[in-house]
C-alpha cells in the first residue's frame, strides 16, 4: 500500500494502525509498530506458504492469517512473490541459526558434524516453509538456498572448525579448510533433502554413512609401520 500525501504541505501525515509509516519521517514508536506489522506478516506467511504453497495461497488469506487489512501486506511487500521470497529468506535464515548455534556449542564433540545435522533436521519440523523447499515441493527456490547469506555462514563457521581442528591435531593438515567446509554443508544439505524427502526411518544409515565419509576425510592419516620379521 502506497502512503498518499494530500497537498503540498510536507508534514507526515497521520499513520493509522496498520499502515507503513514514510520513510524517513516516521517516530521511533512507528517504527517499531511498522517493524512489529512486517513480522507478524512475515510470520504468517511463512505458515501459510510452508503449509498451501505458493500457488493455493493469496495474499488475502496471509493477511487475514496475520489480523491485518487486506491491502497492509502491499505496505512492506510488493507483491505475492515478494512476500513469498522474504518469507523464505527468513525462514530459512531462522532454520541456519539453530545450525550454527548448534557448530559453536558442539566444537569439542568429536561428532560434531552429526550434531549439525540432527539439529538443522530436527529445526524443519519447526520451519514449514524452509522444509517444503527441501522437499522438492518449490523447485524454483532450490537455487535461491545456495546462494543465501545465511547459508554462506554457515560455510564460514564450519571451515573455522575444520581449521581449529587442523590446530589441535583432531583434524588432518593436508586440506583447505574452506573448501572442505564448503564441502562438509553441501553434503550435510544434500542429506537432509534426501532425509527429509524419503522419511525419517532413513536418519540412522545415512547419517552413519556420511559420518564415515567425513572421519575417512578429516581424520588425520595414520601410517603404520611395516611390519618387519
Amino acid at each position: 500500500m502506497t502512503q498518499q500525501l494530500k497537498g503540498p504541505s510536507r508534514t507526515a501525515p497521520s499513520i493509522s494502525h496498520h499502515e507503513a509509516p514514510v520513510r524517513g519521517e516516521q517516530t521511533r514508536g512507528e517504527q517499531t509498530r511498522g517493524e512489529q506489522t512486517r513480522s507478524t506478516v512475515l510470520a504468517a506467511a511463512i505458515s501459510r506458504f510452508g503449509r498451501d504453497g505458493f500457488r493455493s495461497t493469496s495474499v488475502t488469506d496471509i493477511a487475514r492469517e496475520a489480523g491485518v487489512g487486506g491491502t497492509v501486506a502491499y505496505a512492506y511487500f510488493e507483491n505475492k512473490e515478494a512476500l513469498f521470497l522474504a518469507a523464505f529468506d527468513e525462514d530459512v535464515t531462522q532454520l541456519m541459526a539453530s545450525g550454527l548455534a548448534s557448530a559453536e556449542s558442539n566444537r569439542d564433540q568429536p561428532e560434531w558434524q552429526l550434531h549439525l545435522f540432527t539439529t538443522l533436521l530436527q529445526g524443519v519440523a519447526h520451519h514449514p516453509l524452509a522444509g517444503r523447499v527441501l522437499a522438492g515441493l518449490e523447485p524454483g527456490l532450490a537455487p535461491r538456498l545456495v546462494d543465501m547469506p545465511a547459508l554462506q555462514e554457515l560455510r564460514r563457521v564450519v571451515g573455522e572448525r575444520i581449521a581449529a581442528g587442523q590446530a589441535d591435531g583432531t583434524v588432518r593438515s593436508d586440506i583447505e579448510p574452506e573448501l572442505v567446509g564448503n564441502g562438509v554443508v553441501a553434503l550435510l544439505l544434500s542429506l537432509l533433502v534426501s532425509v527429509v524427502q524419503l522419511g525419517e526411518e532413513s536418519v540412522g544409515d545415512h547419517a552413519d554413512a556420511v559420518i564415515s565419509v567425513f572421519n575417512a576425510a578429516l581424520n588425520p592419516i595414520v601410517t603404520v609401520a611395516p611390519v618387519t620379521r
